[in-house]
């Protein structure tokens, strides 16, 4: 299953890859609006993890980049 997937990323093109990170983002962002919108007291305990998760991706993410031969 992995591989195949994989042989389906590699034929993405740029633009085709940047469409679906803004896609996931963009449908991110009005999944949360919804939830303060409709869930407020649920909303707020949901979100305290997201930053830290946020910051943990963010920095597995930072040492792919800073990685040799990248």
């Amino acid at each position: 299953m992995l591989e195949g997937n994989r042989k389906r990323v590699q034929q993405l093109t740029g633009p085709e890859i940047w469409a679906f990170i803004v896609a996931r983002v963009l449908i991110g962002f009005a999944v949360g609006v919804f939830a303060v919108a409709y869930f407020p007291r649920i909303a707020t305990h949901l979100a305290w993890p997201a930053p830290i998760l946020g910051a943990l991706l963010f920095m597995v993410a930072a040492k792919g980049l800073l990685r040799r031969g990248a």
